[in-house]
């Protein structure tokens, strides 16, 4: 596992700080950049709808002007009764002089074509009664879109009148083309594209790169949707919206979304730097830094090193009056703590910790509570200890009592106190007499093989009476002095049937018995009386077989 140093997760936190807040602040323009681009093309385009239809409105109104001015003409009355090639030539003159059309069509009263300047022949204009003359012989504005067999136009038609008298019409028109689709993106300032059903009619875009070949094409694109669409074209991102539906043309406004985003990229570029700047600028900074925290915190590493250890005598010399100097006399308050606190621990019971640690609610309160209580004590202890020396005894004592507050800790229980030779342990677990039983089975068999005693006394052995009931927990004492322990009958019943075992026996009330009747094998024994209860009570001895090895002796 890579182990590293102060200096370099300093150096490593401090870039990795400024590299955060330089891709925030890149991710945050990029975000607000592109919420305002979005916006701000999704109006222009909206406008550009507006500016579509009333330039198309003007452009038919232009047309319809230029009919009207040539059908107002004496010689274009004169000509219709020549042939079709004389007002062709008229028609051709007049596009050249005036250029303000593509197509010129002239028809006679009844609505059959005389000439027209895209095609040699008079060829028929379809619909031309429904679709053009009537309109123009009510005094409608005839105006809209004209398929030919090659091009489509916008067009407006005039009658040729004189006092009343109609001698003809004459129709103006306006091929949609490239042209035309330029001279929309300089009143737009948008990309252009008119897509009719034979396909793209005009287009300020060059037409391979565009992904809809017809107007068909476009609506399966679009799907009916009427907001702007973002389309990728030839790599570049724009975003379109159909300034113009129609039967017969799809107009179709263009913005780019990455010119218009160009602008952000470059602040973007631009904070990348400056960032980049500040970062070796704080690497820099931080890497002196480092080098003044090194030998403190070195200091300090080994220190903890030695109280992982267990030396809770180690202390830091304070070298200076800053924070480091304060951590450096906080951890020597710390060990001192952990020392006392490690001290203290080995006189407490476990409760008793747990009833410090709740708080002083706690430690002043008393409650009731349904316990197991354990007492053990040493069979011919005090003729033991009158025989030997006490360094012996205490080591002897000790053994047992460890012994004991092991296989208590092993099933969950709580040494509550010693009292010299004698142990009081609590049990609290859902079985907690089946389990003070298998405690006390297994502490009488670990008498017998592991408690080592001198040459030539005989084995030590234990009495334990096991009580299940009703008990006060709470802090006993005054003054300055108190303990946190279980007091009450039962606690003191089990203490006297603990006086009444023999060794390795285990005593335990009626009450107690029937917990664990079904678990255990116990001989009862005659209802006795006991100090300070009213009625004799039934009692249950189990006696435990020592092991048949024989535990080796100290040699003295």
């Amino acid at each position: 596992m890579l182990t590293l140093s102060l200096r370099a997760k300093i150096l490593i936190a401090s870039s990795l700080t400024v590299v955060l807040l330089i891709g925030v602040t890149l991710a945050y323009v990029s975000v607000q950049a592109d919420r305002f681009v979005t916006e701000r093309l999704a109006g222009d385009l909206q406008r550009t709808q507006e500016l579509v239809a009333s330039t198309r409105t003007d452009q038919f109104g232009s047309l319809l002007v230029v009919a009207q001015l040539l059908a107002s003409f004496p010689e274009f009355r004169g000509l219709l009764g020549t042939d079709a090639a004389t007002i062709r030539d008229f028609l051709n003159d007049y596009q050249g002089r005036i250029g303000r059309s593509d197509l010129l069509i002239v028809f006679d009263p009844a609505g059959e074509v005389l000439a027209r300047t895209d095609a040699v022949t008079p060829t028929p204009v379809r619909d031309a009664q429904e679709r053009w003359l009537r309109p123009t012989l009510a005094g409608q504005p005839a105006t809209g879109l004209l398929e030919t067999d090659t091009n489509l136009y916008e067009a407006a038609m005039a009658p040729a009148e004189a006092g009343g008298t109609v001698f003809g019409f004459l129709l103006a028109g306006t091929r949609i083309d490239d042209v035309w689709a330029r001279r929309l993106r300089e009143t737009t300032g948008d990309e252009i594209v008119a897509l009719g059903d034979r396909g793209v009619l005009g287009s300020t875009i060059q037409a391979t790169r565009l992904p809809w070949p017809s107007k068909s094409a476009w609506e399966a694109f679009s799907g009916g949707r009427p907001g702007p669409l973002d389309v990728t074209i030839t790599g570049e991102q724009y975003t379109v919206l159909a300034a113009v539906p129609a039967p017969s043309v799809t107009v179709v406004a263009l913005q780019s979304r990455d010119r218009a985003l160009a602008p952000y990229r470059r602040i973007q570029l631009g904070l990348l730097i400056l960032g980049l700047v500040g970062n070796v600028i704080g690497v820099g900074a931080s890497a002196w830094l480092a080098r003044t925290l090194t030998a403190p915190v070195a200091r300090l590493t080994e220190g903890t090193r030695q109280v992982a250890a267990g030396n809770f005598d180690y202390t830091i010399a304070v070298a200076s009056r800053d924070e480091l100097g304060a951590l450096a006399q906080s951890f020597n308050q710390m060990t001192r703590g952990l020392r006392e606190r490690s001290d203290m621990q080995k006189f407490m019971s476990q409760s008793t910790m747990d009833m410090i640690q709740a708080g002083p609610k706690k430690v002043s309160a008393g409650e009731r509570s349904r316990l197991t209580v354990l007492f053990s004590d040493i069979r011919g202890f005090t003729e033991f200890s009158d025989r030997r020396p006490p360094e012996e005894v205490v080591q002897v004592l000790n053994r047992c009592l460890s012994l004991q507050a092991n296989m208590v800790g092993k099933y969950g229980g709580d040494i509550d106190k010693y009292v010299g030779d004698a142990v009081m342990a609590l049990f609290s677990d859902k079985d907690m007499v089946l389990t003070a039983v298998r405690c006390a089975v297994d502490i009488l068999k670990a008498m017998a093989t592991e408690v080592i005693v001198p040459d030539g006394e005989p084995p030590l052995y234990l009495g334990i009476g096991i009580v299940m009931g009703e008990v006060v927990l709470g802090s006993i004492g005054g003054g300055n002095r108190l303990d946190y322990t279980a007091i009450g009958a039962n606690v003191n019943l089990s203490s006297r049937l603990c006086g009444m075992a023999a060794a390795n026996e285990i005593i335990m009330s009626e009450a107690t018995y029937q917990e664990v009747q079904d678990l255990i094998a116990a001989e009862r024994l005659e209802s006795v009386q006991i100090k300070g209860l009213n009625t004799p009570i039934a009692l249950y001895r189990m006696v435990v077989k020592p092991p048949k090895t024989t535990p080796p002796q100290i040699v003295t």
